[in-house]
């Protein structure tokens, strides 16, 4: 669902609480401090992309805090990507802080207490992904948040670019736009996202566990190029990362799973993708994804999303 939101003609007692209305409703609850309540300006655009929303907004100075009791009653984890595009945003969370300037975007965990704020009008363009999703995508995302992330070059570049082209064709669009559109930009707005965050060095020396993150990265990085192919074993994918078979292994244990397990969730994704999008069979997708097996892959698809891929082609229908 698209929305808009607007501090414009309304009176100055009822801007503020318009405004923490908008933000929670975009979002999720957030404590606001305004800088000057009586004299707040402020506007919000958001767009459906599927699973994830983007939103712009333009605002007078202003203080967000999400807080512990924030938290309290909140089942679905979300990441927020934001992209300053007029001043510049003080971020802290989890015993970071940063400044975030115009030309880079910063991550933020919505499930972790945080504090952000600018003190200059501002214009951002926010990305909302689900927890879900970007864990699907990128291992311990929480890593990558309260960093700074050049966005002036590389795949950093891109994807900042990416989320202004879409705001600014979303923001012509009158009647909701094109759903199979949207999905497809969503898709293609997560794979600049992970591509930008992994190429930064300081990812790869933010804790102790450098070496093993910066294995897991190759290994998984092979393995999504390589996920249509059946004969994509813990041995091969070990080989063309230089590491034994044992020590891949024991990567995955350190995480928690196994390769496989690993390995059934990404393509498990990919197909639930494929049939939500074109008009295919299930035998296809199934062969697409890298699965020999179409009842294997059925049985896995109905314990992973609760009910069988034909069920999911027929609500496409």
């Amino acid at each position: 669902m698209d929305t808009r939101y607007d501090t414009a003609g309304l009176a100055a007692p009822d801007r503020s609480r318009h405004w923490e209305a908008a933000v929670g409703n975009t979002y999720f609850s957030l404590q606001l401090q305004f800088q000057d309540a009586a004299r707040f300006e402020g506007s919000l655009r958001s767009w459906r992309l599927g699973a994830l929303s983007l939103s712009r907004l333009a605002s007078s100075p202003l203080c967000y805090r999400r807080l512990k009791t924030h938290l309290r009653d909140c089942n679905d984890e979300q990441y927020l990507v934001t992209v300053p595009r007029q001043s510049g945003i003080r971020f802290a969370q989890a015993g970071r802080e940063t400044l975030c300037q115009p030309g880079a975007f910063l991550l933020e965990h919505g499930h972790s207490p945080y504090e952000f704020s600018y003190a200059q009008d501002n214009a951002l363009s926010v990305l909302k992904v689900p927890g879900a999703l970007l864990r699907g995508r990128l291992r311990t995302p929480d890593r990558y948040c309260a960093l700074s992330f050049d966005a002036s070059s590389g795949a950093g570049w891109l994807f900042a670019s990416y989320v202004e082209l879409v705001g600014q064709q979303l923001g012509q669009q009158l009647d909701g736009g094109d759903g199979p559109a949207r999905e497809l930009a969503a898709q293609q707005l997560v794979d600049l996202l992970v591509c930008s965050v992994q190429a930064d060095a300081r990812v790869l020396s933010s804790s102790d566990s450098a070496v093993r993150a910066a294995h897991l990265c190759r290994i998984e990085d092979y393995a999504r190029r390589h996920l249509g192919d059946r004969d994509l074993t813990p041995e091969r994918t070990a080989q063309a990362c230089g590491i034994s078979t044992r020590y891949l292994h024991a990567l995955y244990r350190d995480a928690g799973q196994t390769f496989v397990q690993w390995l059934h969730e990404q393509r498990l994704g990919r197909a639930e993708q494929a049939l939500r999008g074109a008009p295919v069979s299930v035998a296809s997708v199934a062969h697409q994804w890298g699965f020999a097996d179409q009842s294997h892959f059925s049985r896995l698809f109905k314990r992973r999303y609760g009910h069988t891929p034909g069920q999911a082609r027929r609500r496409m229908d």
